[in-house]
């Protein structure tokens, strides 16, 4: 359980913090929310569906928009659901959609918030806690933030302009960092969601420079649980300037995306931690 939980007086402070989202709040224990973090990169936070609500466990992830609910929970809540349909991956999916009246991550309060509705049981038996949700960029990005892997806390108000910048995309709303990896220019969508850079094979016409091993590996994510996926090791990547190297970068092949050509797993590389510029639409990756 989280060292700290929301006093009973939370919500009139928390009115004067969302009137002022660039400064921080006067309790501590709003503007400063701890974390769990799960196999070294999963972040899970408490939030809560509406003042008289119980807390519930949200696994918080900058690759995610709109945010996600547990189709079980939105049935509990009472949530009109309709069709949605995706396309992730290269793949069309089929899901549900819905309004969620309200959602509260400390100080950071989203109203009649459109989500989608996702069985998120393989998450839940994952990690072995039950997963309330997943909070993406469209609520995380109405506050500024800094998430700190080795404090196990995200803290909102003004955040440094320290570390590799990577800007807000407009078509998508999310974070692309420029990477060059093994020489290659490409887009990759910063994931705190992800434990591994990730390249999508539909993307690149010639694949002959990723040198790709045999072996057979799977990877797993909300869209395919079992995929099929091979790995290579990429000796020289190269992200705002400085080198990194990851022995098992995953491609996956005939996957797509016309915005961003992969995923950058924050923990992948090492990162310790990441901000948020709301002002100037950009996350800065610290090494």
């Amino acid at each position: 359980m989280l060292a700290t939980t929301l006093s009973t007086t939370a919500p009139a402070r928390a009115e004067k913090c969302r009137a002022k989202p660039e400064r921080f709040c006067d309790d501590e224990r709003l503007q400063r929310i701890p974390l769990r973090i799960y196999r070294d990169f999963f972040v899970v936070a408490e939030g809560r569906f509406g003042d008289n609500s119980a807390s519930q466990n949200f696994i918080l992830d900058t690759g995610t928009r709109p945010s996600i609910i547990n189709a079980s929970l939105a049935k509990h809540l009472g949530l009109v659901t309709t069709p949605l349909t995706l396309r992730a991956f290269g793949k069309t999916i089929e899901a549900r959609a819905a309004v969620l009246p309200n959602i509260e991550l400390g100080p950071v309060s989203a109203v009649s918030l459109p989500v989608q509705v996702r069985d998120l049981s393989w998450f839940e038996g994952d990690l072995g806690i039950p997963i309330a949700g997943i909070i993406g960029m469209d609520v995380l990005s109405m506050f500024s933030f800094r998430l700190d892997y080795e404090k196990s806390e995200v803290k909102f108000g003004d955040a440094p302009h320290q570390g590799i910048p990577a800007r807000i995309d407009a078509s998508s709303g999310l974070a692309l960092a420029e990477v060059r990896i093994e020489g290659r220019e490409t887009r990759l969508l910063v994931d705190t969601g992800s434990n591994r850079v990730v390249l999508f094979g539909g993307n690149f016409a010639d694949t002959g420079w990723l040198r790709l091993r045999n072996t057979p590996h799977t990877g797993a994510s909300l869209i395919d649980p079992k995929m099929h996926v091979q790995v290579f090791s990429a000796a020289d990547i190269i992200l705002g300037g400085q080198h990194f190297s990851d022995d098992i970068v995953y491609y996956i092949p005939k996957s797509s995306d016309p915005v961003f050509d992969g995923l950058l797993g924050v923990r992948a590389l090492g990162l310790r931690g990441l901000s948020f510029d709301q002002a100037g639409g950009t996350i800065y990756l610290e090494k």
